[in-house]
Order: C-alpha cells, then structure tokens, then sequence
C-alpha cells in the first residue's frame, strides 16, 4: 500500500507491507482475558528499491530532488482492525522497529504507536505509528507493533 505524506519542503512516498495479521485471545496473568493482536510489516521510504543487475534503482514513481535523511512521518497501519475507543479501557501498544535497508548509514531515533481516531471522522479508532529518524537510500523499516486490548474492542 502506498501512502503520500506532504512534509516540508518536499513530497514524501510511504510503502506499507504489512505481514499476515496474528490474532489470537490469550489469559492474562492478573487474571482475565484479552485480544493479542500482532502487527509485523516492512515501511519503504521514497519507494522500494528495484534490483538492476548489481545496483539498486530507485523506482519510478520516487520523488525526484534531494533527500534529506533526517525526517519525522506519521503513517496508519494499513491492517489495523477498527477499535471502539469506548472499550480500549487499559490497552496498550507495545512496538519494535529495526533497519531493514539504509544505505550507508542510519538510525532510529525515536518510534511509538498510539490509538488514533479516524481521520474521517467515523466514530472507530486505528493504530498510527510515529517515526523519527535519519536513513540514507534505500530507506527500510521493519515494524512488529503487539496490541494488548479488551476482547470486545474490535469487531
């Protein structure tokens, strides 16, 4: 899935390839029981490199011009099961991210994911990851995103 993000002064692409989604009810030691559902995906910065014989192309449609390695983006998940913000009572958000292609250098320097509400104004609630950071090209990320929620707060 590709999303485009208009961040300052330039026109960023955004790629999501999101792994099969594990959802599974699992007992909590305090007692009880709650909805564990696993996110695991690739994001692709300024497109998914094209392997050309011994290099790496970028693909047509990157924005062309001068990238600028350190960024801040927002993107949603695009697997993220709709939420009911009413019933997320104490759920968490646990999440993980590790290089998956950078160039010659990179880091991530900060990464979180939080509930957010639909942008369009239903009345459900997504996952949106936050990512801060300054990777070369090709620019990969891996993600693992383990939400922890009541039975009932999704469909």
């Amino acid at each position: 899935m590709q999303r485009y993000i208009e961040d300052e002064p330039m026109k960023q692409t955004i790629e999501v390839e999101p792994q099969p989604r594990i959802d599974t009810l699992v007992r909590l030691a305090a007692g009880g029981e709650a909805r564990r559902t696993e996110y695991v995906g690739t994001v692709w910065f300024d497109g998914k490199p094209q392997i050309s014989g011994l290099t790496l192309r970028r693909p047509a449609n990157a924005p062309r011009g001068i990238r600028v390695p350190n960024f801040e983006t927002s993107f949603f998940l695009p697997d993220s099961l709709p939420y009911r913000r009413a019933q997320l009572g104490a759920a968490t958000l646990t999440v993980s991210m590790t290089l998956s292609a950078s160039g010659e250098t990179g880091a991530i320097v900060d990464c979180s994911a939080a509930f957010a509400d639909d942008p369009s104004g239903n009345p459900v609630t997504w996952i949106q990851v936050h990512l801060r950071a300054s990777l070369g090209w090709p620019a990969g990320v891996g993600y693992r995103i383990v939400a922890l929620t009541p039975p009932d707060a999704a469909p």
